[in-house]
């Protein structure tokens, strides 16, 4: 089987290795065990590729790997009970074999000798029993993994998605239509009908991502972004309102651009400049908002609400987290994964994990309040303020004091008495009341003196509380 021209495999050499994609430089051959374990990661993880011929700097370099594909095929197939393909790319000249790995079916995860594997960045490792007993319990698809009804033609699908987006957001040219359907199956966000190749139906994933319209999916047409902007404190009285009814990601850029020209602008003079300065960082907004689309839970009703006031933005999506609160910044944790794997993919999130991390980051390099972390009933809310040091309450300062802690933990560092000072925008002459901060945090127990600096005040140094063993603190 061979791929339309070069253009897909150049389309895998512009990303980088992710959940669904590993490139392996085989120029001889590859061990067939070890192959094995591979395809049986890939399949558990949802299915993906492996791209046999390219280096780890992604140059091609060609494979005479499995020079008899089709007796490969059967092979896997005998020994893992999935049925994988390869295809063979002619890249001038050189040999690039595509192997596709299909997911496992729900509820039955691919074993290789009774053994189930996962992937652990570069290598291989035994599955965990948490990732196993999820995929044991697996009893039906996820949300997003579901088919919006009616099987349509390709020409229909590109009137409803828009497919040329995800070429641009990734920088690629627009391929040919074959490219075009084999790129969207192995991005689940349509699948071929099993009665006629030629007809597709269109996933919700591929919905909220790609919709020209978000009415036109009637399961997910209330999953928009809407951004508001408060008159006064009311949130009857608003000055603007509008709905992002498009996919994530058409909605996404514009919806971000418009909350950062409601934001109040201070003006300031450097060097005889006049320089626009906005309360909360651009960086910070991006990250909260691609967060609340990522973790909303699809079995709420609702979409993501952006509220904008004078002196706070809060950022509401449908459903509570799973993790407490105060792990936010430490737990790697995604509620929909395949969501999240597809806005990285378009540029329109941070790699796993890193969201928060970078928020913070952007928050504290500007000395403002941190994030408060809100969970109610049905809904979770994220709400950034603008006040400095001296606006902050108690409960302000020590919010902000324990993030710090866990941003400073995150990066291998740990929270001192200088770094808090640098991170509020303290003179030297504040260590005290710093200090003071510092032991209403300890007494929170939401972090602990570094037992390697116990008895020294000077030295002191302090790290979040899930560093030791003992229970979990809410904020």
């Amino acid at each position: 089987m061979t791929v339309s021209g070069i253009d897909g495999l150049l389309q895998f050499l512009s990303g980088s290795e992710s959940r669904r994609l590993e490139f392996k430089t085989a120029a001889r051959q590859f061990d067939s065990d070890k192959l094995m374990r591979y395809c049986c990661a890939l399949s558990c993880e949802g299915g993906g590729e492996m791209v046999f011929g390219v280096s780890d700097d992604r140059r091609i370099v060609g494979t005479q790997a499995f020079p008899d594909t089709a007796r490969t095929e059967r092979d896997i197939y005998n020994r893992l009970g999935i049925r994988c393909t390869f295809e063979t790319v002619d890249a001038d000249g050189r040999r690039v074999l595509i192997l596709h790995v299909p997911r496992s079916i729900v509820g039955h995860p691919t074993s290789f000798e009774g053994q189930y594997w996962m992937r652990n960045g570069e290598s291989l490792e035994f599955m965990s029993p948490e990732r196993l007993r999820e995929l044991l319990n697996e009893a039906a698809p996820s949300f997003l993994d579901e088919n919006e009804p009616g099987a349509r033609p390709w020409g229909e699908v590109v009137s409803l998605l828009a497919v040329e987006r995800y070429y641009e957001l990734t920088g690629a040219r627009l391929p040919n239509e074959d490219s075009q359907i084999r790129d969207l199956l192995r991005l689940h966000f349509v699948e071929r009908a099993a009665f006629d190749p030629t007809l597709f139906y269109i996933r919700r994933l591929g919905a909220i991502v790609l919709a020209r319209s978000l009415r036109d999916f009637p399961d997910v047409e209330h999953r928009a972004i809407r951004v508001m902007r408060l008159r006064g404190r009311s949130v009857t009285d608003m000055s603007f309102d509008r709905v992002y009814d498009r996919g994530y990601a058409l909605a996404f850029f514009d919806a971000v651009e418009q909350i950062n020209a409601l934001v109040p602008v201070r003006e300031t003079f450097e060097d005889g400049l006049r320089r626009e300065l906005r309360d909360f960082p651009e960086v910070a907004i991006r990250e909260i908002v691609a967060n609340a689309c990522v973790h909303q839970d699809f079995r709420e009703h609702g979409g993501i609400d952006v509220t904008v006031g004078d002196h706070a933005i809060a950022v509401t999506n449908p459903g509570v987290p799973e993790i407490p609160v105060s792990r936010f910044v430490d737990e790697v944790y995604e509620r929909n994964e395949s969501l999240a794997e597809a806005l990285r993919m378009m540029r329109m999130c941070e790699k796993r994990g890193s969201g928060i991390d970078r928020a913070l980051e952007n928050i504290e390099g500007r000395r403002i309040d941190a994030p408060e972390f809100v969970v109610k009933t049905r809904s979770t809310t994220v709400t950034l303020r603008k006040g400095r040091f001296d606006d902050m309450g108690a409960k302000e300062r020590v919010n902000a004091a324990y993030l710090h802690c866990c941003l400073q933990a995150a990066k291998g560092g740990f929270l001192t008495n200088a770094s808090l000072r640098v991170r509020f925008g303290l003179a030297k002459g504040k260590s005290a009341l710093v200090s003071q901060l510092i032991a209403s945090t300890v007494e929170r127990g939401l972090i602990f003196q570094d037992p390697a600096t116990a008895g020294s005040r000077r030295m002191a140094r302090y790290l979040p509380f899930y560093y030791r063993d003992g229970g979990d603190v809410r904020l």
